[in-house]
């Protein structure tokens, strides 16, 4: 229960409505102040008679001792009808209207009826503020109710946190969202081969700090090149002279958003053989997830054979890629040696064991294609019916979480950014970003502001914009950007810290790096001291890529 002098004194709950003249000239002299000083009693009770639902609950509250019949506030807006409804707990004091408050653990005490002119403020003081530290839907709620009343607070002050970009930014959310698995499959060798780089790696002797790791989609056949650098020159030539020479040209080669695979020289490679060419999405692994899977694969089979000193990983790599090949596969049932060569590999301990081979004199060559030929075709068979059975398997398991969502054009939207996340006290969500198109159902095309180039992005990387009103970089004329430079804002340098921000790559007056060019080699001259990359080498120029070499 409220006690006599809280009773007596109904601005206990207010906080200082009343601004003396010490607190007044403190406030001319610079000298802090409550946050509530700024409005006196006046000023408060103005605000109520400006809000033409307070003032009716006024006016009614100077006929009235008891609660007015219903028909005086037929005509009323809602917040009307329910002060009316709260009769009995809101009274006047001084002026002002004032709602009896119960709190949970059974206190109660008089908090203002607040006017629509002071809620933002409200809000502002108690949730954005540094001494209010951007809290939670539920305890912003809780901290204005002990302060201030108003019919559907709970709904506007939830609606305003969902609104609040800060929050939005650093807090999950709805977090990042979960569309449906998306399939395709292949049917023969080499339809499709994925490509990635691992590294950087501790150097070996013979100098190789990164591994280039080409796998078949279909077969699982798995090549793995050690080597000094990965620049496009560098990927370009492996696949042509080990991978091309040896197996053929494949139909399509799939890989991530690397400078190398992304290079001018790459996309010349491909055309040059009529390969297709097709790429993941920024900071999307699970789009190619069967080279990453080798790879975390490999990593672990490396961690285990490495000396101490973790510089013999290269001498381990085709001893472990003959065991990876001789394993039989799950999604196919049957080994990628096997899909290579309709035979299982002969192990060491085959020999060892004095397994029994056929008898080669009895075979003519004819009946040994014809027996190849059947059995490739049964294995590539029984492959088949696996590998459907494996993508319907993986579906429905990954479907079951499914959190969908779509964007029209010239929405919205946050977009995930892990260099940001990935960081202390980094804000995972930038932007916002205007929808341009959707491409397909999981990708979009959006922009972020009127000069930057436009990006292609996943669905699950972004969640809609709950702003109150559009960003106010779309807001400028469309004339005063139309002859800006337009700038790119995907592109990133890792020898840059993780805490810089691609998008505000226009603040660098730096050169144009050539896509053909690995960024790790890459510097500017005359540079003060050397760039280094950020397991502290030097950055070393490049090679110049010419046709005539």
């Amino acid at each position: 229960m409220a006690t006599q002098e809280n009773m007596e004194d109904p601005h206990a709950s207010v906080q200082d409505l009343d601004i003396s003249e010490e607190t007044e000239n403190s406030q001319n002299e610079n000298l802090f102040c409550n946050w509530l000083a700024f409005w006196t009693h006046e000023q408060i009770a103005e605000m109520q008679n400006r809000d033409p639902n307070i003032k009716k609950i006024l006016d009614l509250k100077s006929l009235f001792d008891n609660k007015p019949p219903k028909h005086y506030i037929e005509d009323a807006s809602y917040e009307c009808r329910v002060l009316w409804s709260q009769w009995e707990s809101i009274e006047i004091r001084n002026g002002l209207l004032f709602y009896q408050f119960h709190s949970e653990i059974g206190e109660e005490k008089l908090v203002l009826v607040a006017p629509k002119e002071m809620r933002d403020k409200i809000f502002s003081e108690l949730h954005e503020k540094r001494t209010a530290g951007h809290m939670g839907r539920d305890k912003t709620l809780d901290s204005i109710r002990r302060r201030f009343y108003w019919p559907g607070m709970s709904s506007d002050i939830a609606c305003w946190v969902k609104q609040c970009n800060l929050c939005a930014r650093c807090k999950r959310g709805p977090g990042i969202g979960k569309a449906p698995l998306q399939q395709s499959l292949v049917g023969s060798p080499f339809d499709r081969i994925g490509i990635d780089i691992v590294g950087p790696c501790p150097i070996t002797q013979d100098g190789n700090e990164y591994m280039i790791v080409v796998q078949d989609y279909f077969t699982k056949w798995t090549e793995v090149y050690p080597v000094v650098r990965h620049n496009a020159l560098t990927v370009a030539d492996k696949l042509a002279t080990q991978f091309f020479c040896r197996f053929g040209l494949p139909s399509q080669i799939h890989s991530d958003q690397g400078r190398e695979f992304e290079s001018d020289l790459f996309a010349n490679l491909c055309s040059l053989f009529g390969i297709e060419k097709t790429r993941t999405c920024p900071y999307r692994p699970q789009s190619d997830g069967l080279v990453e899977r080798m790879n975390r694969t490999l990593k672990q089979m490396l961690s285990i054979f490495a000396n101490l000193n973790r510089n013999d990983w290269d001498d381990h790599i085709p001893y472990l890629l003959m065991a990876f090949r001789a394993t039989i596969q799950d999604s196919i049932g049957v080994s990628p040696h096997k899909m290579m060569f309709g035979r299982d590999m002969q192990c060491p301990i085959d020999i060892i064991a004095g397994v029994p081979t056929q008898n080669k004199s009895e075979t003519c060559p004819v009946q040994y294609i014809e027996w190849l030929k059947y059995t490739l075709d049964l294995t590539y068979s029984f492959a088949n019916e696996n590998l459907k059975k494996a993508a319907n398997r993986q579906k429905k398991h990954y479907d079951r979480g499914v959190k969908p969502r779509s964007f029209s054009e010239g929405d919205f939207a946050w977009r995930w950014y892990p260099p940001r996340a990935n960081i202390k006290f980094g804000l995972g969500w930038i932007g916002p970003y205007l929808i341009k198109r959707k491409i397909t159902s999981v990708t979009y095309q959006i922009q972020r502001d009127p000069k930057s180039k436009d990006i292609v992005v996943h669905v699950d990387h972004l969640k809609p914009y709950n702003g109150r009103e559009i960003p106010e970089i779309w807001q400028v004329q469309d004339e005063q950007v139309e002859n800006e430079p337009v700038y790119d804002d995907t592109q990133t340098l890792d020898f840059l810290p993780d805490d810089f921000e691609v998008e505000e790559m226009n603040e660098i007056r730096s050169p144009i790096l050539d896509n053909s060019f690995n960024e790790r080699e890459f510097t500017v001259e005359p540079v003060t001291p050397p760039r280094r990359t950020r397991c502290g080498r030097t950055v070393h120029k490049p090679l110049k890529y010419s046709p005539s070499l």
